[in-house]
């Protein structure tokens, strides 16, 4: 995927630790950080990707970009509750809010398609 750049793979990397942690806290460190710090991060950090701006044109990229941190994130969400983990701040594919939070992000993809149709003038 030669879209990603270094800084994007770091992001996965981190929220996909902030996950483990979250939902296998006795991997790591429990003491060291609380579910709403926990929360926050990884809040922090989805908007952070899913809002910023780098002035690129390329919204076929974008899409791309936002429908692999989609999928993957809702994937990694899949495995870790099938390994028997359960998230300590509440994030399940039962969930209501992790629904309303893949609808939005649905949106703004849908966005991006609808920008990288569009012929450029």
């Amino acid at each position: 995927m030669n879209f990603l750049n270094p800084f994007q793979m770091i992001y996965m990397i981190i929220i996909t630790l902030l996950l483990i942690y979250d939902f296998f806290p006795v991997f790591f460190l429990s003491d060291i950080f609380s579910p709403e710090v926990l929360l926050g991060v990884m809040i922090g950090l989805f908007l952070s990707v899913l809002f910023k701006k780098d002035g690129r044109a390329d919204h076929g990229a974008k899409f791309k970009e936002q429908l692999l941190y989609t999928f993957y994130l809702l994937s990694v969400v899949g495995v870790l509750t099938a390994l028997g983990g359960r998230s300590a701040i509440g994030i399940s594919l039962n969930d209501v809010f992790l629904w309303i939070v893949l609808l939005l992000s649905c949106c703004h993809i849908y966005s991006y398609w609808k920008k990288a149709k569009q012929p450029e003038i």
